[in-house]
């Protein structure tokens, strides 16, 4: 007998969140079906939506009583709305997952197996060919540092797509007082090990831009209209001065080349221009691991004082 808690944070997935919660709710029912006793719940966190993210979610939750939405007061970052799923969940097993077409059909069920086998905590990410692969490499890098930079609690534990934790951790997760909750940088203060599973997607980037693309003007043609919405986001600043940084690194560059072929200049005025090349260079990337986790997070710190999230009400 086991009960099976999966955590979806949402924010303005109108297009493809009916698509996924039919395939994440098809995908419970087979695995609970399979298990006797066993029961699921889904706990769909609104982290703020402006579209029709919400009104998808309260008709989904008119058919399906497994359904529990918890509705944020605005918009807190992913990882306060992961903590406030957290704090809802009931089951023996939590899943956190993103509300993405890239995760296949059958992926929950192969992590539920990993826990089956004994295994506490498991992490599933998307392997990648290529380029896609130095991309991820050289993200969750920075991202690493970020963590250590801006004083994120933990160790970062490499990337994943779904974590799945037993009951232990995740009432150990749910005790520890932080504010700046990043799951991948505290799963391992709970003295469980981590077992790393890969998996590859259903569709490539492009086939799911395509699907949601369509999807959107459907939705369109249906009638909903989300309001309008700058494209600015949190994170956009720091990607302004980390490019900013870059582009004056690279005119620095360029007037030292030029002083030193036109004039030449004493080996002191390399030593200085160098350390001066690098430092603009340094904060370039510190600019661009803050857009990182900022958008990995929400926000790179609470005050003491602050609200992580505020819940409006829960739904089911």
């Amino acid at each position: 007998m086991m009960k099976i808690s999966l955590i979806l944070p949402i924010y303005n997935e109108q297009a493809i969140l009916g698509e996924v919660l039919e395939k994440y709710i098809s995908e419970l029912r087979s695995i609970t079906k399979a298990i006797p006793g066993s029961s699921y719940e889904i706990v769909a966190v609104n982290d703020g939506c402006t579209d029709a993210s919400p009104e998808i979610l309260m008709k989904e939750a008119k058919l399906n009583r497994s359904l529990r939405i918890v509705n944020l007061t605005q918009r807190f970052g992913k990882e306060a709305a992961v903590t406030a799923g957290f704090e809802t969940v009931s089951g023996d097993v939590t899943i956190l997952a993103d509300v993405t077409l890239l995760n296949p059909l059958g992926i929950i069920e192969r992590v539920v197996g990993e826990y089956q086998s004994g295994h506490p905590i498991v992490y599933a990410y998307r392997e990648g060919i290529g380029w896609e692969n130095t991309k991820h490499s050289f993200s969750h890098s920075l991202i690493r540092m970020a963590a250590k930079v801006f004083s994120i609690p933990g160790e970062y534990t490499g990337r994943a797509h779904i974590m799945l934790y037993s009951k232990e951790v995740t009432d150990i997760l749910k005790k520890l007082p932080h504010k700046n909750k990043f799951m991948r940088t505290m799963d391992n203060w709970t003295g469980y090990e981590i077992h790393t599973i890969g998996y590859t997607s259903s569709y490539s980037k492009d086939e799911v831009q395509r699907k949601t693309r369509v999807a959107s003007n459907k939705m369109r043609r249906d009638g909903y209209h989300p309001p309008h919405r700058s494209r600015a986001r949190e994170h956009t600043p720091s990607i302004v001065y980390s490019i900013t940084s870059f582009i004056l690194a690279l005119m620095f560059l360029g007037g030292w080349i030029a002083l030193e072929i036109f004039f030449g200049i004493d080996i002191w005025w390399h030593v200085v221009a160098f350390i001066t090349f690098a430092v603009i260079i340094m904060c370039g990337v510190l600019f661009y691991a803050r857009a990182i986790m900022i958008k990995r997070i929400g926000t790179v710190h609470h005050r003491d004082d602050e609200i992580l999230y505020e819940v409006e009400n829960v739904v089911n």
